[in-house]
């Protein structure tokens, strides 16, 4: 039966998963930090007196062996020379000695030495100890041999009074500095437990509060501004998201109003209604809602931080078809600066390729072109070139141009600065801030600067493919 059951015991251990074999909970996984820290403390006392009690018990041995062993040997020498002044009479040796002695003659035989007691002596500590053998008794002018072993009371006695002594001591210590560690630790993790407080009463509904910070400038410190640096990107995103849904709901509510609006007045006179012209209205608010739609779902895929594909792609090429697809609108330029690649259109040449979605980078350009040919007054040139390990796309016009006071701005949601980006011109105020993500999400940038024809430049920067 123990066979089977060790059989039965290996079977479910080999069914155990793995990640539960090699992720048991320790014994300390369940205790505070305050008990870790009390408990290491303490083991590390507990652990340095023992040491320290080891070697002075070990020190304080190897002192009285070696002294009990110069006594023994002392009292071999002054017995040996007392045995050798022993003249023949009927009375033995008188031997003092301060452990067990030994006297062998010549052939190897035990002699007895006589006691105090026999002598007369009154007392009996330290005296030598009969054997309990017969023994041949001690004749002058005879060799002996004697031996004497050191006596271990003393050690002993020691030994006993140190530990008994030292152990209380110790045990308090150990207590001692158990309950120190605990009120330090207790009174250096009262700032965590306050933290900790006021951090579990935050809600999505006040972000603005923050965690208390201690006065120290240690780790607890650090870690209360980092939290609160925390909170506040995440104050910042949630009011970002907010303004975000509400500008959204904003832009969707106008065009359906409007196609509502026309729809109601269309039943109110169906037969005063010119319904081709109404419908095209209701198309073009349409459309616009779409377009409203595509760009709010291509934000949250951008937010979302999903990864675009990593396939090579010509910039150079994008911006030929952009031309093309708009050819009184825009044109190609070649660069000016000196030391510039310029990738032309139609040309093959690799040195524009950048690494991304070409999908993506597509509506990146349309983006920018469209916001151009809103503002500009004759016509859009785009220029693509390459500066070392970066890929450059600049697309000019020459309308008003954009205040350095706005040219961070203009990038945020639903942003229109002026009468152009009115509703009615066609944009949504998401083409620049769905560029900029863009950008970023193919780890470049998208600047607004000044262009040489007066206008406005939209300077975007990606890193160029290896």
């Amino acid at each position: 039966m123990g066979h089977i059951a060790d059989a039965e015991h290996m079977t479910r251990g080999q069914q155990e998963p793995e990640g539960a074999r090699t992720h048991r909970p320790r014994l300390t996984s369940g205790l505070s930090v305050r008990a870790k820290a009390v408990l290491a403390a303490a083991g590390t006392v507990a652990f340095a007196i023992a040491l320290c009690m080891l070697a002075l018990v070990l020190a304080l041995q190897h002192n009285l062996r070696a002294s009990a062993d110069l006594d023994a040997r002392k009292a071999a020498v002054a017995i040996k020379g007392q045995l050798g002044k022993t003249r023949p009479m009927p009375q033995r040796a008188f031997v003092v000695a301060p452990g067990e002695v030994t006297i062998k003659d010549a052939y190897g035989r035990t002699v007895t030495p006589t006691t105090p007691t026999e002598a007369g002596s009154q007392g009996s500590t330290g005296l030598s100890t009969l054997p309990a053998e017969p023994a041949e008794p001690v004749e002058a002018g005879q060799p002996y041999s004697v031996t004497v072993s050191p006596s271990t009371t003393s050690l002993d006695s020691a030994t006993g009074l140190l530990l008994r002594q030292a152990a209380p001591a110790a045990a308090g210590l150990v207590l001692f500095v158990a309950g120190l560690t605990w009120l330090l630790v207790g009174r250096a993790l009262r700032p965590v437990a306050a933290m900790r407080q006021e951090f579990t009463e935050i809600t999505e509904r006040d972000l603005h509060r923050r965690v208390p910070v201690p006065r120290a400038r240690d780790e607890i410190h650090r870690l209360a501004r980092t939290m609160n640096a925390t909170l506040d990107r995440l104050h910042r995103a949630m009011t970002r998201q907010r303004q975000f849904v509400a500008d959204a709901s904003h832009e969707l509510r106008s065009p359906i109003a409007a196609v509502r609006a026309q729809l109601e007045l269309v039943l109110a006179r169906p037969s005063r209604t010119d319904w081709p012209a109404a419908v095209h209205k209701a198309l073009r608010d349409t459309d616009r809602l779409q377009a409203v739609a595509s760009d709010l779902l291509l934000l949250a895929r951008l937010d979302a931080q999903e990864a675009p594909p990593k396939a090579a792609v010509d910039l150079g090429a994008l911006a030929a078809e952009e031309v093309r697809r708009h050819p009184g609108a825009l044109t190609m330029d070649q660069p000016t600066m000196a030391g510039d690649h310029l990738t032309k259109s139609g040309n093959q040449d690799r040195a524009a390729v950048v690494a991304g979605s070409r999908v993506q980078l597509s509506r990146l350009l349309t983006n920018l072109a469209d916001n151009a040919r809103r503002h500009t007054r004759t016509g859009v040139s785009i220029t693509v070139a390459v500066h070392g390990g970066m890929v450059e796309l600049a697309v000019d016009d020459d309308g008003p141009g954009i205040p350095e006071s706005d040219r961070e701005r203009v990038f945020e949601r639903f942003t229109r600065l002026d009468d152009a980006r009115a509703r009615q011109d066609g944009g949504t105020g998401l083409g620049l801030a769905i560029a900029n993500d863009i950008a970023h999400a193919h780890g470049g940038t998208l600047t607004v600067l000044t262009s040489p024809r007066g206008g406005a430049r939209l300077l975007l920067r990606l890193p160029r493919a290896a």
